[in-house]
């Protein structure tokens, strides 16, 4: 009986969803927005700062805090392993 009620509000539900969804990606399309036109030309500096410096800063910084936050983590362990010992000794 429950799975009879469970499926009756399923349908209406995702149907509501569906077109609420649909509705939202239509409402994003907007037209008075100029569209690339064509592969980008690299011969201009500001393309090549946009597209290659700005997003290869990007990465190194990602790959540089990575490392330090995983280290900041295995400090964190390591102190809080070297508590639980101490405590257990204590004990």
């Amino acid at each position: 009986m429950k799975s009879f009620f469970k499926n009756k509000l399923i349908v209406p539900l995702s149907t509501f969803i569906t077109l609420l969804f649909s509705v939202a990606t239509f409402a994003q399309n907007q037209p008075d927005i100029p569209q690339p036109r064509g592969p980008i030309d690299f011969s201009e500096l500001n393309n090549i700062i946009i597209f290659i410096v700005i997003p290869a800063i990007i990465i190194i910084a990602f790959l540089i805090f990575r490392k330090r936050i995983f280290k900041v983590k295995e400090e964190q362990q390591e102190r809080l392993k070297d508590k639980n010992q101490s405590e257990n000794r204590e004990k």
